[in-house]
């Protein structure tokens, strides 16, 4: 019996070591698995992070070359037509200084009902603020340019946190609300004030509401003649009515007559992306104010919730690379 309960004791020590050992195995085991899923994974991360580089700088140069070729292609053309009559300054059907003013004003008006007030405008765009401010330093103090600055909230709030801003617009009765505020305000195209901005000369390019209005041509001109207009470092800003939320795409969008197309996050980050700006972020912004009452409501899908009372807007966000000569970031 001793020999017996002996033996028993043994098994149960040699098991109670085998069970510790096998323990002790599986936690190191787990341990080592547990580094090299992390180590995997960094690699992974850094594999993804270099390409991503990469095929920015490799975006960048095509863009400056179609830009190049562009130059090419227009001083032809000039040549070419030297001798043709000019095309007269109106054409059949444009509207009358008048008329023009008059759809200004129904515009402004628009905006003021639809819009939000000048405060409400203000409050929203506040979220830019530490994107703007670093891009100024990373830049070293260059100024802002608002495209479509409208009233210039944008360029009120670069005043207040002392950013040298100035706006462009084609609405006369808008940039005499913006006169009236100390303003730095052009009656002018977006595509005519980028044609005559200089290379790298600011830190900071946003179109608030914008895009949305214009053909995708123009939209896509914008960006690349951005990237020429920008510091390394600098910031393309677009925001715009967000189609991903139901109520804006399907009711809010349209009580604009001169929305032409809403603008999707994958279309703009492919956008950014093509034409060389990295990294590029998209950004949901402004859900309405009802979304938590529903969220907090028994039974309501949150998924539902989101559709309709979701962010309103969105902003993508592009950086122009910091690039030499031979293609590698500084």
């Amino acid at each position: 019996d001793q020999a017996s309960q002996k033996n028993a004791a043994k098994v149960q020590e040699n098991a109670a070591k085998f069970t510790a050992l096998f323990s002790e195995l599986e936690h190191k085991l787990q341990q080592n698995f547990s580094e090299l899923e992390h180590n995997v994974q960094q690699k992974i991360d850094e594999q993804n992070a270099w390409t991503k580089g990469r095929t920015a700088e490799q975006s960048l140069y095509s863009t400056e070359l179609s830009r190049r070729l562009d130059t090419l292609l227009l001083a032809r053309c000039a040549l070419i037509t030297k001798d043709v009559e000019p095309a007269p300054a109106k054409e059949l059907g444009t509207p009358s200084d008048g008329f023009q003013l008059f759809l200004d004003t129904f515009y402004n008006r628009l905006e003021n009902r639809f819009r939000g007030s000048r405060e409400d405008i203000h409050n929203r765009l506040q979220v830019y603020l530490p994107d703007d401010e670093a891009a100024t330093i990373r830049t070293g103090g260059k100024p802002v340019l608002d495209l479509g600055c409208g009233r210039g909230e944008w360029l009120q709030l670069m005043h207040e946190v002392d950013i040298a801003a100035s706006g462009v617009d084609l609405n006369a009765s808008q940039l005499a609300d913006a006169r009236e505020a100390g303003l730095d305000v052009k009656e002018m195209s977006a595509l005519s004030a980028l044609a005559e901005a200089e290379d790298d000369s600011l830190s900071v390019i946003s179109a608030h509401h914008l895009i949305e209005h214009i053909p995708f041509t123009d939209v896509a001109w914008i960006t690349r003649e951005a990237l020429r207009v920008l510091a390394p470092g600098g910031l393309l800003i677009f925001e715009t009515p967000n189609p991903r939320n139901v109520l804006v795409g399907a009711t809010s969008f349209h009580n604009d007559p001169t929305h032409l197309r809403p603008y999707t996050d994958p279309v703009l980050s492919t956008l950014f992306e093509t034409t060389g700006y990295h990294p590029v972020e998209a950004r949901f912004l402004h859900p309405h104010e009802r979304m938590d009452e529903f969220l907090a409501r028994p039974g309501f899908d949150p998924e539902l919730v989101h559709l309709l009372f979701g962010p309103q807007d969105l902003a993508m966000i592009g950086v122009k690379p910091s690039v030499t000569s031979q293609g590698h970031d500084k």
